[in-house]
């Protein structure tokens, strides 16, 4: 059983992340996965439908060996789904966006409520039915706040970054604001505070115990970058060294626009899935985001103690 309630430090919001997925990790991505699975079909959809017409407007520019030049028709005869292909990536990647920050908020509301019983994704649903109204709120609110936060708080590091510690506050507000938009969330769902109250709650929640919980989502964040990167970097140099080796022996240095072809179509794969790597693993900041709250809320409400007070009642 995984104990959701637990005052925690450094090195336990690490481990306890990783311990949460070995305990929780199938249940969680599967019903994740299902229930985005029609938006995360879009956002590829869309994506491989961009850069097709990228990749041919390219080619056709170029005009490998001659057998294609650019012709201005395409561009006219395609522009209408390039448009389409633009607005669908960009209203799919807003959904997914506040998709993947809610759905650990649910998920481990759930874990919180019961441990010993896997999350059902109906019920996930239900949550999200219930709450759609505030999460819409949540979004367009959390887009201007924070939107403004970071542009102010990130400009004011850029122009202290030509001095030593701007550079370091510049490295840290990542994590920072990592933390502080999900807490956020966490707060608004689960204590069913205003926005400003979980804003508000947020911050003084990573100022009480600053250096560990920002020092934990740094360390996180990390190991999501260097996952994420192995991921789709090993695959990537691969597919370029065989490209290589495969036009050295081509007379006179050209190369078959079929070749470009079968190098973009694997560029584009390969772009897709670093996306949805990089989604699903980010997941582990947002988990670790969690027992963050869930850790000051314990210090707060004593949830563990009271629970054991009870349960020994019940033998009385």
């Amino acid at each position: 059983m995984f104990q959701i309630f637990k005052i925690r430090d450094f090195g336990d919001f690490i481990s306890d992340t990783f311990q949460f997925l070995k305990i929780y990790g199938k249940n969680y991505f599967k019903n994740y996965l299902k229930h985005a699975f029609v938006a995360l079909l879009l956002l590829m959809v869309s994506m491989a439908l961009i850069s097709t017409f990228y990749y041919r407007v390219i080619v056709t520019s170029i005009g490998y060996n001659g057998s294609e030049t650019y012709d201005n028709s395409f561009v006219t005869d395609n522009a209408v789904f390039l448009i389409i292909g633009i607005v669908v990536c960009f209203l799919v990647s807003l959904y997914l966006g506040l998709l993947n920050y809610t759905y650990p908020v649910y998920y481990l509301r759930l874990v919180g409520e019961n441990p010993n019983k896997m999350p059902e994704l109906k019920s996930i649903r239900t949550l999200v039915k219930n709450d759609l109204g505030r999460l819409l709120a949540f979004g367009f609110l959390s887009f201007i706040i924070f939107g403004l936060t970071a542009v102010i708080t990130f400009s004011i590091a850029i122009v202290l970054s030509f001095v030593i510690i701007g550079f370091f506050i510049l490295i840290l507000l990542i994590p920072t604001f990592i933390t502080w938009y999900s807490l956020t969330l966490y707060f608004y769902l689960n204590k069913n505070q205003s926005f400003f109250t979980a804003y508000k709650n947020a911050l003084n929640t990573i100022f009480n115990n600053f250096w560990t919980i920002i020092g934990a989502s740094f360390c996180m964040l990390i190991i999501v970058y260097v996952l994420s990167t192995a991921v789709t970097i090993i695959p990537y140099i691969i597919t370029m060294v065989t490209m290589v080796m495969g036009t050295q022996g081509i007379d006179g240095g050209d190369i078959d626009s079929s070749n470009i072809s079968i190098l973009m179509i694997v560029i584009i794969i390969i772009y897709c899935i670093s996306i949805l790597v990089s989604m699903l693993l980010n997941h582990l900041l947002l988990i670790q985001s969690g027992l963050i709250y869930y850790s000051e809320r314990e210090k707060i409400e004593q949830n563990t103690i009271r629970q054991s007070i009870d349960e020994i009642g019940k033998y009385e």
